[in-house]
């Protein structure tokens, strides 16, 4: 069912058989995070991104993006906009380091529950259906506690938690 608020791209096909895969939130792991970002002129890849992605690629590992974006329930930018960044991110990163899918959603904080927002685990469980894959052996990288939080209501066994984006300033938090 079409959601005014869910945005999918399938890069992959279904895989034939289930498959673990990496899950990476945007803003923060794997592009610089700009709070709101809206312009495709100011995307920014975070260092060391395009080369995790190149080895899980090498590895035979398909990667995920799973991100919220609150602006455009906040009105600060709209789903033409989200998809300019996308295109330039993917420009950026180039054919070496592809992305199985991308998900997105538009949820605002106050958002209904069971929507994609992380987090809940809405995109994941949605990638796993889409593209067959297997969440129990998959990993998830997310500078956000909400990031991890998804992956652990999906049944991601293993998750990391980077100090780039929000991740010092959550980290500081927990501690």
């Amino acid at each position: 069912m079409p959601n005014e608020f869910h945005r999918r791209r399938l890069i992959a096909s279904r895989f034939s058989v289930p498959r673990p895969v990496l899950f990476l939130d945007r803003d923060g792991v794997l592009i610089e995070d700009k709070h709101y970002l809206s312009k495709p002129e100011e995307v920014e890849v975070c260092p060391c991104a395009k080369t995790l992605l190149e080895n899980a690629c090498q590895e035979n590992w398909p990667v995920i993006l799973i991100t919220n974006q609150s602006g455009i329930a906040r009105g600060y930018f709209s789903w033409q906009d989200y998809e300019l960044v996308t295109d330039r991110m993917l420009e950026i990163l180039g054919p070496e380091a592809p992305l199985a899918g991308i998900y997105a959603n538009g949820h605002g904080p106050d958002s209904v529950p069971n929507s994609w927002r992380k987090p809940g685990p809405g995109m994941l469980l949605a990638a796993a259906t889409d593209l067959n894959l297997d969440l129990s052996h998959s990993l998830l990288i997310g500078d956000r506690l909400s990031d991890l939080k998804a992956g652990i209501r999906a049944g991601v066994p293993w998750l990391a938690h980077v100090l780039t984006g929000h991740g010092v300033k959550e980290r500081k938090i927990v501690e």
